[in-house]
């Protein structure tokens, strides 16, 4: 039997990310726990883009790479332009998150980052988890663990994209609005093209569906070419950066001890209506930092009544996409910008969230809340 070398840390943390990194740097911010971090990429870079809104505040909401304070959704021949100077949407890339986090974490001696590294096996006991990478043995009392592990469940809808950045070889964006939709079908789903104009000749054009079926990165290259001509003719362009993307609408299974618990997508940190999921990492991470100081058992309550919704609204995509023409309409138009943006969060309050719903199609939605406790109960029924 291979002899291995043993380390012991407080806690491991499996993926270096978005979720990883802001779940170490809340832990040792509020305590003196060691932290090993565990990263199978040798280096961190610019391969995706992260959104989010100044409200509630954390560590970036000022050291942004851009910022809007319009926001613009295009439904056929409706605009509905939201200006707010005290609500900002924040754009911050992955390459700039990555060197502020591991300069941050660098300085605490009693965080280690392993990059370039394969996880050979994990042992989940009741007192300790061991993490085995080649000749060492990582002991931990609390893993927390990032990687994906999406699985398709036939029925479910996903949101899945891919995102062109273009540079033009002219003046002709508004690099002071975001276009947070501009909707090109209703049709077995729903697709919007999103743009963030980062400069007057550069934005990233992201062609976004939520659907259950996805397709092939042609057909997403294709739609952003076609919108390009149609909306800027007789202009020439360069595609540079590409990202691409796809997120569960629907919670997954947790499967959770006392002591190792899945974190960030496979943990459900996603907003599943909308794919924003910024915040929540600095909202469910501090959750954790209190059980883990208090070395209790690490419970996430999702919010019931918002996580009902979400299924609702995703249940509406399915069975009646063409429906939710109208509901985006009202919602974005009869709606201001600050009631939008706290439930594109999920940080709204019940006397907020009746304002929402009073003002929506009402009977499209009783019905899709039907179906959905139906679903539920036939479950628990199976169950």
């Amino acid at each position: 039997m291979l002899n291995l070398t043993k380390k012991r840390f407080d806690i491991i943390i499996i993926g270096a990310g978005l979720s990883g990194l802001i779940l170490a740097n809340e832990i040792s911010e509020k305590s003196k726990k060691s932290i090993l971090i565990i990263e199978k990429k040798k280096k961190l870079g610019y391969d995706k883009n992260w959104c989010f809104w100044n409200t509630p505040q954390n560590i970036f909401t000022n050291k942004y790479d851009t910022a809007w304070d319009s926001i613009k959704i295009k439904i056929d021949n409706n605009e509905i332009i939201h200006n707010e100077s005290k609500i900002k949407y924040l754009h911050l890339k992955s390459s700039s998150f990555f060197k502020y986090m591991i300069k941050r974490l660098a300085k605490n001696k009693r965080i280690k980052i392993l990059n370039g590294k394969e996880i050979n096996k994990i042992n989940k006991y009741t007192e300790k988890n061991e993490v085995i990478i080649d000749k060492y043995k990582y002991e931990c009392k609390f893993l927390f663990d990032s990687r994906p592990s999406l699985i398709k469940k036939k029925g479910e809808l996903f949101q899945h994209f891919v995102g062109y950045e273009v540079v033009f070889d002219k003046n002709i964006l508004n690099n002071k609005q975001v276009t947070l939709m501009d909707f090109q079908s209703f049709s077995n789903g729903i697709n919007f093209m999103y743009i963030l104009p980062f400069t007057s000749k550069r934005a990233l054009f992201e062609s976004t569906y939520f659907s259950q079926k996805t397709y092939s990165k042609l057909r997403y290259k294709k739609n952003v070419i076609k919108y390009l001509d149609r909306n800027f003719p007789n202009t020439k362009y360069k595609i540079y950066f590409k990202e691409q993307g796809i997120l569960p609408m629907f919670n997954q299974n947790v499967k959770q001890t006392f002591n190792y618990f899945p974190i960030g997508i496979p943990g459900n940190w996603l907003k599943s209506s909308t794919g924003y999921s910024f915040q929540n990492c600095f909202f469910y991470s501090s959750l954790i930092t209190e059980s883990v100081i208090n070395n209790k058992k690490i419970r996430i309550k999702n919010k019931l009544l918002l996580s009902f919704l979400d299924e609702v609204f995703c249940n509406l995509i399915k069975k009646s996409s063409q429906d939710l023409k109208i509901f985006f309409l009202y919602f974005f138009k009869k709606n201001n910008l600050k009631l939008i943006v706290s439930f594109l969060n999920g940080n709204i309050n019940l006397l907020q969230l009746l304002r929402v719903i009073i003002i929506l199609p009402k009977k499209k939605i009783f019905i899709s809340a039907f179906e959905v406790i139906k679903k539920k109960v036939l479950s628990n029924e199976t169950n």
